[in-house]
């Protein structure tokens, strides 16, 4: 993964965890704030997950970040 996807992934993650607060708070779709809460958490794991491959592949040109 790259920067850009990286940065996607917490950008959207942090807008989602926004709007599930915020429809919480308004007593509303309770069942989809947990959704987009589980949704959010998913991305920041995929996130995490990506980073952690890219330190293990090490940069460019070296194993398999270089193929």
């Amino acid at each position: 993964m790259d920067e850009t996807t990286f940065e996607q992934l917490g950008t959207m993650s942090q807008q989602l965890h926004k709007r599930a607060l915020a429809l919480s708070h308004q007593g509303k779709d309770a069942d989809l704030a947990m959704l987009m809460s589980a949704q959010a958490v998913t991305m920041e794991a995929v996130k995490s997950l990506g980073e952690a491959l890219n330190r293990i592949n090490g940069p460019l040109g070296l194993g398999a970040a270089g193929d």
